[in-house]
């Protein structure tokens, strides 16, 4: 019986599972609507892009050489792990694997749970242990601090895939329209996306940005872990790094932890899953619900276990504000079973979830077609 039920499974997976093309000719164009505009912090207005911020000699050293630490440390971390192993100077463990498996667990744990559903989205209402706790975890995430990650991410859910979304695939956030005429541009996009926003100043530096989180500038635990961020950030180093020397017995130990625990973790959470959301989760995968963007169910499963259940972003995108990714039997969310298990012991006091009525409303009833002109499905 099981074994029947597993390959219904990936049959039914390998049945619904196509591309998004995003070159196509324009069919319909769609707004966002209330479900997916219901975003904590509001925009009262728009404010026009400009450049002073930019502009200013310091904050381009201080975004550069943090958009160098962010991108290339975890890399040349993989390469030195690997590296060492190759000349003989340590054998990658069970300590090396699990620790980089913890890590990525605690880490994701804060990312999705935390920064994502709860202080981007308010998810769902959790006791004071547990907002403080998924803020503390989500800043070793290496992510940025919690208030900043938050004001990012509504603001991509405010204007995603059009312009002013700091990391579409599709366009940059100044709308120039550069990424969707070819290969090459769509390869630009796809890097902008993954990494590339990172250094882009409209992106993580844009005017009026602290109006998408005034509600959590008004919560002390927040404001304390959000100017406090450089110590969990340490902490996610620290902690494998001593883990690492308790079980090895000796400083050689210490130096794995950090390097398996810490930066081999940071590579395989950002880069290879987490950060993947940009790109994949908005052109590769299912969609069954109408959004006014690209977002897919991606590599469903697979991509959906080391994200936290992130990667059925089409049900997210419909549903912002729902604690629960997965919608269906097939479906798989860790972070939901989590939050129903905190939930079921009382140290959450309420869980957003869609009604039956809503989702079949959004439900895709026909074949459309994609544009990145309207940014629509």
């Amino acid at each position: 019986m099981l074994a029947r039920n597993v390959l219904g499974k990936i049959i039914h997976l390998l049945l619904t599972f196509r591309f998004v093309v995003a070159s196509r000719a324009v069919k319909t164009v769609l707004q966002p609507d209330e479900l997916e505009l219901d975003i904590p912090g509001g925009e009262p207005e728009l404010i026009k892009l400009n450049t002073k911020a930019f502009d200013n000699s310091q904050n381009r050293f201080v975004d550069r050489f943090l958009a160098v630490v962010v991108t290339y440390f975890p890399v040349i971390g993989v390469g030195l792990a690997f590296y060492l192993h190759a000349i003989g100077w340590y054998t990658i463990s069970w300590i090396e694997i699990s620790l980089c498996i913890l890590m990525h667990a605690l880490a994701v744990a804060g990312i999705e749970l935390g920064y994502h559903r709860l202080f981007s989205h308010g998810s769902y209402k959790p006791k004071r242990w547990v907002k403080i706790l998924f803020a503390c975890l989500g800043s070793m995430g290496f992510q940025g601090p919690v208030i900043w990650w938050a004001a990012v991410h509504r603001k991509h859910h405010r204007h995603s895939d059009r312009p002013n979304d700091p990391h579409s695939m599709y366009i940059r956030p100044d709308g120039r329209t550069e990424y969707n005429k070819g290969p090459w541009q769509l390869f630009l996009g796809f890097i902008h996306s993954h990494v590339g926003w990172i250094w882009t100043p409209e992106s993580i530096r844009s005017p009026g940005w602290s109006r998408y989180v005034r509600d959590l500038y008004r919560d002390p635990d927040i404001w304390k872990i959000h100017v406090n961020y450089l110590y969990f950030l340490v902490a996610g180093f620290l902690i494998p790094g001593i883990i690492g020397g308790f079980l090895h017995g000796n400083l050689k130990g210490v130096f794995l932890g950090v390097l398996w625990g810490g930066f081999v973790r940071i590579f395989t959470m950002n880069h290879l899953t987490y950060w993947s959301i940009n790109t994949l989760s908005h052109s590769i995968g299912s969609r069954p619900y109408n959004t006014a963007d690209f977002s897919t169910n991606s590599i469903p499963l697979i991509f959906a276990l080391p994200t936290f259940g992130q990667s059925y972003h089409n049900n997210h995108h419909a549903f912002p504000t729902s604690s629960i990714m997965a919608h269906q039997w097939y479906e798989f969310d860790i972070g939901q079973y989590v939050l129903k298990l905190l939930f079921r012991f009382g140290h959450i006091e309420s869980m957003n979830v869609p009604t039956e009525g809503q989702m079949k409303s959004k439900l895709i009833k026909k074949k459309k077609e994609y544009s990145y002109e309207s940014g629509v499905s």
